[in-house]
């Protein structure tokens, strides 16, 4: 009888290890999709990457959202971190291979790239691999004081 209970105890505290470290399988049951590229972080030439970790209470509302990046020029201009952060206000998520009515965390990255010819609108296109990434990417825009490239006509 102590054989089993001392049996009992370490696969329980195996099985309770191993799914702690299994990632948890996260979908998203609303989200605010992305707006337009935030326009004074166009305007700024501001893109990169930034990081969202965030708090799911028992209900799938964000209870906290930390956003972050690595990139210098968007820890000094946190427009894009605060857009993000905006974002994820509005989502719901649910953790499939959690308990039942446990608060969960999890971590979804935005790319914010800027790409293609310079142009007066943002023609924003938004590319989603949810629950983990979502890639923003718009036009750079006119510049009305940089020099004029030496393109033949």
């Amino acid at each position: 009888m102590r054989h089993n209970l001392l049996a009992l105890a370490v696969f329980l505290v195996l099985s309770v290890v191993a799914q702690s470290q299994t990632p948890a399988h996260v979908c998203i049951r609303h989200l605010v999709p992305p707006s337009p590229y935030p326009i004074f972080a166009r305007l700024a030439r501001l893109q990169g990457t930034v990081e969202a970790k965030l708090k799911i209470a028992a209900d799938g509302s964000v209870t906290e959202a930390v956003v972050e990046s690595q990139d210098s020029m968007l820890v000094a201009h946190p427009i894009l971190q605060s857009e993000t952060e905006r974002l994820l206000r509005g989502w719901t998520l649910e953790c499939l291979s959690c308990a039942p009515g446990a608060p969960f965390e999890h971590v979804i990255k935005f790319h914010y790239r800027l790409e293609g010819e310079d142009a007066q609108y943002a023609d924003t296109k938004v590319s989603m691999d949810l629950p983990n990434e979502i890639t923003i990417t718009a036009r750079p825009p006119l510049c009305d004081h940089c020099p004029v490239s030496n393109k033949k006509h």
